[in-house]
């Protein structure tokens, strides 16, 4: 509590003539003369002055009862000894109830002067009296005090306490218009319209509290919140991150923060957060529940992409997810199985592609050799053996030239427009300055195209979320799709957290909706627990709750565990060469759920290969 203050403008007058003088000659005139008001006083200054208190307030209130037909000493120096007894009180004595009594009676004889409701504002608020501290301080303004900035925060706090926002506000903002960095109505301010849910101004007057207080954790902490609010998941990423740099021991910054990473898809930040989490708070059920989720949707989604990579036979991305699935899920026996199948086709690949490179060289044929050593370094960047292929063939470069437009005009016919863009980026490295311009061009091309088929992905993944039609899952294949020609797109990672999140609200809405219902309504229970698993096919939440309705699973659930089954199972006939078995079953999955992408790119990919295979033995 801020301290009153204690020289009056009659006091520091005073003072000028009290300097020089000791106490003693001070006792000594009242000796002298015992019933002059002003010497007595004037001893009671002196006291003061020194800190003697005790003796300060004897004298002073000896002073008041002091002959009392002396009015017009008693004018000058009664309400200034009244309000030095009310600021020893205060200060010194806290005691706030003496403090009080004498400055309402240096109210009475001096009402104009708004320093005494000032000071009794401070005494009644330290004794949580709000509403009497209230109206002293709204009297002070009246008066005229002069520090306004003060009297205007304090009745500001006052306020919000009461849950009175609005006034609240109003007084903050007054103080922000005298003084633009004063950080605890800033952050007053920030708290208001936090809770007044208006997210643009949170986040405007936060901003500005951390620029002028850098490590104020609560500012990046409802930065981040509001950024949530706004759509803004990049900064409110980076908001949280500043917030844990700041206090690394508050478990709900790391749990909002694995949230935010949650919904970006970013799954193994999202795990690391929870897991620190769930450290600093192991009592809190939510972090366990949530993390149990975030590694199961972490490990389909790793398996599933894995099993793609290796239909299209990208063993060596497909190792990569499969090791993810492992990470989030340890020791499972599918992605293990599956990372095996990845491991021996490199070991296949590898040694058989290194052989045909060797052979092409040898024969002259630098632009063959150079596609099998750049396949090699694809699928293992490491290989010393295809990195000193690449560099004799270093110097045949019109080969090197040939072999790289082939492939950037090959990926560009099969629609790989990002692959196709990076090989004519490597190609610039090593043409000639007559080719550079041509090149240009097509890199130009190749990224208007990218721009085209991005803005057509983003317009139709709006269509899904926003249109007459909603359709989150397949709003989320456009904006996945999109990440494919441009991995770092703003508008497709916030589009992905924004249904993320919101398939999060929903199911939790539903889930909660189906519960209250479960006794008055059963039927109204069902439905909702069906919109859960609308959205989440493996939700065990609302198939246990639709098993203690019905007595047996639900159908969603049935279909996602058949669907997994067979899907799962097409992959395994793929990858041990049933081409065909594995379509057949591929179809049977699309005939349960028409929507489901991975098994129609690995249908239409299989499709493919067995053209090729039928074809070669014509």
């Amino acid at each position: 509590m801020k301290k009153l203050l204690s020289f009056l403008f009659l006091f520091f007058i005073l003072f000028n003539f009290l300097s020089l003088a000791s106490i003693e000659e001070y006792k000594k005139a009242v000796e002298l003369e015992k019933d002059n008001v002003i010497k007595r006083f004037n001893l009671g200054l002196a006291y003061y002055k020194e800190q003697m208190f005790d003796d300060s307030i004897k004298t002073f209130k000896e002073m008041l009862e002091l002959n009392r037909a002396d009015i017009e000493s008693h004018k000058k120096v009664d309400a200034t000894a009244t309000q030095l007894i009310g600021i020893i009180y205060f200060n010194y004595k806290e005691n706030d109830d003496e403090s009080i009594k004498y400055f309402n009676k240096t109210m009475e004889l001096n009402p104009s002067d708004p320093d005494n409701y000032y000071y009794a504002g401070l005494a009644f608020l330290r004794k949580n009296d709000l509403e009497k501290a209230l109206s002293m301080f709204l009297e002070s303004l009246k008066k005229g005090i002069k520090d306004t900035t003060d009297v205007n925060f304090r009745i500001g706090l006052i306020y919000y306490k009461k849950g009175i926002y609005g006034e609240a506000q109003k007084h903050f903002e007054n103080v922000i218009k005298e003084k633009s960095d004063h950080i605890e109505a800033l952050e007053q301010l920030g708290l208001i319209y936090h809770k007044r849910e208006n997210s643009k101004e949170t986040i405007r007057v936060f901003k500005k509290v951390v620029r002028i207080k850098p490590d104020d954790f609560n500012a990046y902490y409802l930065l981040g919140l509001n950024y949530f609010k706004e759509k803004q998941y990049e900064k409110m990423i980076e908001a949280y991150k500043k917030a844990i740099t700041i206090n690394p021991d508050f478990a709900d910054a790391h749990y909002n923060l694995g949230m935010a990473y949650y919904y970006r898809n970013m799954y193994e930040d999202a795990i690391e957060e929870l897991e620190k989490a769930k450290k600093l708070n192991p009592d809190d059920p939510a972090t366990y529940s949530f993390l149990a989720q975030v590694k199961t949707t972490a490990f389909e989604y790793h398996l599933s992409k894995g099993t793609t990579y290796l239909t299209e036979e990208e063993y060596y991305k497909a190792k990569n997810e499969f090791e993810l699935a492992l990470k989030a899920k340890p020791g499972d026996g599918e992605a293990e199985k599956y990372k095996n199948k990845a491991l021996e086709a490199i070991k296949k690949e590898i040694p058989f592609r290194l052989e045909k490179a060797d052979k092409y060289f040898k024969a002259g044929k630098y632009s063959e050799a150079f596609t099998e050593w750049n396949g090699v370094i694809e699928i293992d960047p490491e290989n010393s053996e295809a990195k000193e292929g690449l560099k004799k063939i270093e110097k045949n470069l019109s080969d090197i030239i040939n072999a790289r437009e082939k492939k950037a005009k090959d990926l560009l016919g099969e629609g790989k427009y990002t692959e196709a863009l990076n090989e004519y980026i490597e190609l610039k490295k090593v043409i000639p300055k007559t080719k550079l311009a041509a090149v240009n061009e097509k890199i130009t091309k190749i990224r208007t195209k990218l721009k085209i088929k991005v803005a057509t992905l983003l317009n139709d993944a709006e269509k899904y979320l926003i249109g007459e039609k909603k359709n989150y899952k397949k709003a989320l294949e456009k904006y996945n799709e999109v990440l494919k020609y441009d991995e770092n797109n703003e508008k497709a990672l916030n589009g992905i957290t924004k249904i993320n999140s919101k398939i999060e609200e929903d199911k939790e809405k539903y889930l909660e909706y189906g519960k209250q219902n479960m006794k008055s309504n059963r039927i109204k229970a069902l439905n909702y627990f069906k919109k859960v698993l609308e959205l989440d096919p493996n939700n065990k939440d609302a198939d246990k709750f639709i098993q203690e309705l019905t007595g047996e699973e639900s159908k969603q659930a049935k279909d996602a565990k058949q669907i997994r089954t067979l899907y799962y199972e097409g992959v395994d006939k793929y990858v041990n060469g049933d081409i065909e078995q594995a379509i057949a079953i591929w179809q049977k999955v699309l005939s349960i759920d028409p929507g489901h992408i991975e098994a129609k790119k690995n249908m239409q990919r299989a499709k493919e290969k067995l053209a090729a295979i039928k074809s070669l033995t014509k």
